[in-house]
């Protein structure tokens, strides 16, 4: 019984200190080991790929974090990293600081700056080694990633090469970055003798052609300011390319003469609308605005006469536009064109089933009765006529009127019109010998009975009223 009594401390006591090793951090109140100590500033080298095992702390057992308290363990294999603060703690004898050391880490050796991983260069330039970009400390340049030779800053650089620059700072050495070069050396470009622009185009350095992409234009062969893409163009002026591939521009150029045309003058388009009854013979140059030249030719449907004038004459001509083309008199410009639409209304005249109408004279017919298949159709007394009749005016008997169809949409009437005879019956009264005539109640008298008796008569109870239907 004692026994058991003695064995259980130990085992509760052994399980207080393993819970205590894993828990430590948990409270600094079980903290009793000293601050390690070790500089607090800590330098490597970049090429080295430093490691936690690396820091320094003197102390029993060191481990480190990423916190003053708490944090991060961090395994002795985690590579450091500039400019990071570690902290040191001591946990030998199960336990752990009462504070942590603070190590901030520092590491030299990294790779230049500002090097160009591929940069183009002017073979015109001559450039060397010391052309090249890299920023950094006592910066040496060789021909091979690893070994190889140390260049010169005056070494001539080969087109297709890379070169290899290292930087050392505080005595760590960094890995080697490239940069390969290109050396540029543009073609000469080439170029016509002679380019032709028309004046009113208002012709400027940017119209001027040359092969190759990207052109600079000087005024000379040896001027060093290139002209601006805006400059106009001046007549018989001499111009030179130079040929241009980033950054380098070509040590010879190619030379050119302007000649500058003045353009032709076609006017300006416009249109020509009219009813067919309406339209006169038209010269469409007439039509054209502006300043047209008399040079020019028409061309569209049909031919028109006399020459630059273009005569449009209905019935010779048919409707639709017309072209004015006028050519350069050097043929440099190109051919100026204005046009001419006609356009013509065409109304068919009106159609009738009785082109002979008769009207009882009792109606009083007017014009307003004359009769046709379609609406809106007005009246004349002849076929030429231009004053129309009143659609109230009388009918007279025998007589030829002229209907013209009239467009409501446009305006315009038939240019041929449709003719009708109006034809006034005039029938006779009938005659009576007895103007009064009696009758005896008992014989229920009715209108039939009055004398004459006819089927061709009819009765009215005034003189002016009409039969009802």
């Amino acid at each position: 019984m004692e026994k058991e009594e003695f064995l259980l401390p130990k085992k509760i006591t052994f399980l207080l200190i393993f819970i205590s090793l894993f828990t430590y951090n948990v409270s600094f109140s079980q903290c009793v080991n000293p601050t390690p100590t070790g500089a607090a500033s800590q330098v490597f080298c970049k090429i080295n790929n430093s490691t936690i095992a690396d820091l320094v702390a003197s102390g029993g057992i060191i481990v480190w974090y990423d916190a003053p308290s708490g944090g991060k363990l961090f395994e002795n294999t985690e590579v450091l990293v500039n400019g990071l603060t570690y902290y040191a703690d001591d946990i030998s004898g199960s336990s752990c600081s009462t504070s942590r050391l603070p190590v901030s880490v520092i590491i030299y050796g990294d790779f230049p700056t500002n090097v160009d991983v591929t940069v183009g260069k002017c073979a015109i330039d001559n450039p060397t080694i010391g052309n090249l970009s890299a920023t950094g400390q006592n910066l040496a340049w060789y021909d091979a990633q690893t070994g190889g030779n140390l260049l010169p800053l005056s070494q001539l650089l080969v087109d297709g090469q890379t070169y290899w620059v290292q930087q050392t700072e505080n005595g760590c050495t960094s890995n080697r970055f490239p940069t390969t070069v290109n050396l540029i050396d543009p073609i000469t470009p080439t170029t016509a003798p002679i380019q032709s622009f028309c004046y009113s185009q208002n012709p400027t350095i940017a119209d001027l052609k040359a092969s190759g992409t990207s052109i600079l234009w000087y005024e000379s062969e040896t001027s060093t300011t290139p002209l601006k893409s805006t400059a106009l163009l001046i007549d018989g002026e001499d111009y030179w390319a130079a040929a241009v591939t980033f950054p380098c521009v070509s040590s010879n150029r190619a030379k050119t003469t302007v000649d500058i045309d003045f353009a032709p003058n076609a006017g300006e388009s416009n249109s020509l609308s009219a009813c067919e009854v309406s339209l006169v013979t038209t010269n469409l140059f007439d039509l054209l605005g502006g300043t047209p030249d008399t040079t020019g030719i028409w061309t569209g449907p049909s031919t028109l006469a006399n020459g630059y004038l273009g005569t449009f004459e209905l019935g010779t001509n048919t409707e639709g536009t017309y072209t004015y083309t006028v050519s350069s008199v050097l043929g440099i410009c190109p051919t100026k064109s204005a046009t001419v639409s006609v356009i013509i209304t065409i109304v068919p005249p009106p159609t009738t089933s009785n082109s002979s109408q008769a009207f009882c004279e009792i109606e009083k017919a007017t014009i307003a009765d004359l009769s046709a298949n379609q609406n809106n159709v007005i009246w004349y007394d002849t076929e030429t006529s231009i004053i129309t009749l009143d659609p109230s005016e009388a009918l007279i008997d025998g007589e030829d009127y002229w209907g013209a169809l009239l467009d409501a949409t446009s305006g315009c009437e038939s240019a041929n019109r449709l003719r009708i005879t109006a034809t006034i019956i005039v029938t006779p009264p009938p005659t009576i010998s007895q103007t009064n005539q009696a009758f005896c109640e008992l014989d229920n008298p009715k209108v039939e009975s009055l004398s004459p008796n006819s089927p061709e008569i009819l009765w009215y109870d005034t003189e002016f009223s009409y039969p009802s239907h």
